[in-house]
């Protein structure tokens, strides 16, 4: 599924250079996930384990080939905050991730399959929250266990946390260290880097990155670390957080804002480098285009433009044209970067926002591209305030979805964000995961009708039957790894979009509604 979060600015880069397949591992006979064979490497430098180290609670004279990475991880971590750069070139793949885990944050599935390496972690303290930051170039995913019992590798109830929940940037979850054995000896942790899919990722390399938290939110930071970034205090987390147009840009390694890219030939040399991120972003009035130009040195190059909603329930049009055969995108962002609306395929793009809540909205121009073009491509692009309606309720936040995500409480007239805070159950309305109980999921698929009815937590199921207690229109998706309880589709429009994967009919690709059963099946 695809609405678990909202992705920062240039997400959608890597996601449609590698993501697609991403997407396409949630979906049964598209990708098939499974453990594949292969020795892990020896590595000399890997610390010494203790001798119990890796034992099987349930069978402890068994090592199963599965869990052979258990007894001989590439190190043992002992001494917080870790940072480690680790390579999976020439790793093994034989341990398969869990199901059942404790917490999950997956939304396009459970599907790694491909090379892994495991770390051992010891000296936690029972009961505290510790945090892990992965990042790679590549897709990569990480777990958290406390053993390694079945062939297949460790069991769910050995499971603590599972994260792949972006296709690009670093992948964040929290733990709490287990308490103690019975015996009072500390119950070791491992943590396990993985890849998605069967086979080694393009690019192998990544830092992981172990702490104990510091903050949850951004009120117990300040001065100037202000932002609560990834559970610590940071001057920044995204390009939102930083203010001034000198440093419009939120660096992912020093979680500082810096200064914007002057990369391009043939820009505008005035705004070349401020509005490459919102604090630079050039105005726009209704109705009036503006030119621009864009190239894709570096890859995350961008173009930022605002324009102001004054009255709740204003109705906004962005477009955005060029003369060349390149493909630019545009997203559109809310001043806090929460993406609103998006256009990929299509020429000229469009998004049509309906209910906008009072404020200022940010428009982002990318040229995608596969190298690092410094040649400029020239654009134009436009911003109309169409008129003023208030909503009377989340039917009217649902009427136009083609390129507008959902947002599923009308609020004096303006169409904003459900904030469930996780306390929603099945069969209550959300609009992400983050709204829903933890033993449920928030069907929150991108620009799919009926978004008012038919977002909803759902239990987590295997079969129809486990969806009963929901009613006779609901069935269990089968066509996910991590399957749940949704309504059937009466209409290929109810079905999920995969935007990160070119589509064959415009404006994305989207499964197919079987009527008889009203199942969606991949395309």
């Amino acid at each position: 599924m695809q609405g678990t979060g909202r992705h920062a600015p240039g997400a959608k880069r890597t996601a449609r250079a590698v993501g697609a397949c991403a997407l396409a591992s949630a979906l049964i006979g598209l990708v098939t996930a499974g453990a594949c064979g292969g020795d892990p490497p020896i590595d000399p430098d890997a610390a010494e384990l203790p001798p119990d180290a890796g034992s099987m609670p349930d069978a402890p004279d068994i090592i199963y080939p599965a869990c052979r990475e258990v007894e001989d991880p590439v190190a043992t971590i002992v001494a917080l905050p870790a940072l480690h750069a680790g390579d999976l070139d020439g790793a093994g793949a034989d341990m398969t991730s869990p199901t059942g885990c404790d917490v999950v944050d997956a939304p396009f599935g459970i599907a790694t399959a491909g090379v892994d390496a495991v770390y051992r972690v010891d000296g936690l303290v029972p009961g505290t929250t510790y945090v892990v930051r992965l990042s790679s170039a590549s897709d990569l995913g990480f777990y958290v266990v406390t053993g390694c019992s079945t062939s297949t590798g460790p069991a769910g109830n050995e499971c603590m946390l599972f994260v792949d929940a972006t296709v690009d940037g670093a992948e964040v979850g929290t733990f709490e260290a287990p308490a103690l054995g019975g015996g009072g000896d500390e119950v070791p942790v491992y943590l396990v880097v993985d890849y998605y899919a069967t086979g080694a990722p393009p690019y192998g390399d990544f830092t992981l990155e172990l702490y104990e938290r510091e903050c949850e939110t951004s009120g117990e930071c300040g001065g100037a670390e202000p932002v609560c970034r990834d559970g610590r205090c940071a001057g920044c987390a995204s390009d939102f957080d930083c203010d001034s147009p000198l440093l419009p840009l939120c660096d992912v390694d020093t979680a500082a804002c810096v200064g914007g890219y002057a990369a391009c030939t043939g820009d505008d040399a005035a705004r070349e480098q401020g509005d490459d991120g919102p604090a630079g972003a050039t105005p726009l009035a209704s109705g009036v285009p503006v030119t621009g130009a864009i190239c894709d040195n570096p890859a995350a190059e961008r173009d930022f433009f605002r324009f102001t909603v004054d009255t709740p329930g204003e109705h906004w049009r962005v477009e955005l044209d060029w003369p060349s055969f390149v493909d630019l995108d545009v997203i559109v962002f809310s001043a806090a970067g929460d993406e609103l609306g998006l256009s990929y395929y299509e020429h000229p793009e469009r998004i049509d926002l309906t209910y906008l809540p009072a404020g200022d909205y940010y428009v982002g121009i990318d040229f995608f591209g596969a190298g690092t073009t410094t040649t400029s491509v020239p654009y134009e692009v436009t911003a109309t305030r169409l008129g003023t309606g208030a909503c009377d309720g989340p039917a009217d936040c649902a009427q136009t979805y083609r390129n507008q995500i959902f947002r599923g409480d009308c609020v004096a007239g303006a169409c904003e964000p459900i904030d469930g805070l996780g306390q929603r159950t099945p069969g209550q309305r959300c609009d992400s995961d983050s709204d829903c109980t933890p033993d449920a999921n928030c069907a929150s698929f991108f620009f799919t009708s009926d978004a008012d009815t038919r977002m909803v937590c759902g239990s987590y199921c295997d079969v129809d039957a486990d969806c009963a207690g929901l009613g006779d229109d609901f069935v269990c998706t089968t066509y996910l790894v991590e399957n749940f309880c949704v309504q059937k589709c009466t209409e290929d429009d109810h079905c999920p979009t995969l935007p990160n994967t070119t589509p064959t009919t415009l404006p994305w690709l989207r499964l197919d509604c079987q009527l008889t059963t009203g199942r969606c099946l991949p395309p």
